[in-house]
């Protein structure tokens, strides 16, 4: 059984980055607004797309699948729930799988490469999430592999 962690800068930067309230200085302000410049970056060589990705509570969270992309990160916006995310580096072996809670107004950059599994909702029967990547993406940059059933306990 994998237990979920809460997304920060320290813990997920071997995967990708994070995005969120910074706690530092503004990089401007006025009284109508604040503005956080270069909270975290990513490149991608082409044309992008955004995609909306809906998943729904099971009985349990079982994991028995992950995917990665060679040729573009991608970039998880949760709209009205928190998600679990499951990933996995390059060459890991399965017992190495960390899973993070990511938070309605954050979002995460996965790397290039990096195996992921679907989003789990938290706490709801069912969550959206945007995706962003690559434009074309789901049709040519998908590599999936099946891992032994994982338990995930939120």
């Amino acid at each position: 059984m994998i237990k979920v962690k809460k997304v920060n800068q320290e813990n997920f930067k071997k995967f990708g980055g994070i995005a969120t309230t910074p706690p530092s200085t503004p990089t401007s302000q006025s009284l109508d607004y604040k503005f956080w410049s270069d909270i975290t970056s990513f490149k991608i060589n082409g044309e992008t797309e955004i995609g909306l990705c809906t998943v729904y509570k099971q009985p349990e969270n079982i994991l028995q699948g992950m995917e990665r992309h060679l040729n573009t990160p991608e970039i998880l916006i949760p709209i009205d729930a928190p998600f679990m995310l499951p990933l996995l580096l390059e060459g890991d072996e399965q017992d190495k799988l960390e899973v993070f809670k990511v938070d309605v107004g954050e979002a995460v950059v996965i790397n290039k490469g990096v195996w992921h599994g679907a989003c789990l909702p938290v706490e709801v029967k069912e969550s959206n999430y945007f995706v962003i990547f690559k434009k074309g993406t789901p049709h040519s940059d998908v590599e999936k592999k099946t891992i032994t059933s994982t338990r995930i306990s939120d």
